[in-house]
């Protein structure tokens, strides 16, 4: 029972590692299938039945999500083992302003698509000057 239940859990941890290694392309992958049907209906008048488009946002924000849990698993790594402190080089700072740039990006890229390109303009734009924003700080000291 208990080798039943180590191999499990290393068929897991195989799958996390790859999503862990790959999750680049994972994250951008997820944007550009939930992303696809939106180009199809613009650019050519094909549309997608309104299942279709639920099952591939479903199923790609799935895989997002364990990769990210996949991520906080195998990723232990950055845990010192005496303190329990994180020994990652991000601040939280950083780490906040990019992944509010992320959720900008997102927001921009379905304004753009579906409401109007110049307002889904700007959202792109303010993703990426609070990115850098995020980067820039992180040389200095400043607040």
């Amino acid at each position: 029972m208990a080798s039943h239940q180590q191999s499990g859990d290393r068929a897991f941890g195989t799958l996390f590692r790859f999503l862990v290694t790959y999750r680049l392309f994972v994250y951008l992958g997820g944007l550009v299938a939930i992303g696809i049907p939106l180009v199809l209906q613009r650019a050519y008048g094909t549309e997608l039945s309104p299942g279709a488009r639920t099952a591939i946002v479903v199923v790609s924000l799935g895989v997002m999500i364990v990769t990210y849990l996949a991520e906080r698993r195998v990723g232990q790594d950055h845990i010192d083992d005496r303190t329990g402190e994180s020994t990652e080089s991000y601040s939280l700072r950083l780490r906040a302003s990019v992944a509010t740039a992320v959720v900008g990006l997102a927001v921009g890229i379905y304004v753009f698509m579906e409401i109007n390109p110049f307002t889904g303009a700007l959202f792109i734009i303010g993703a990426f000057l609070f990115a850098y924003m995020g980067y820039r700080k992180e040389g200095t000291d400043g607040v």
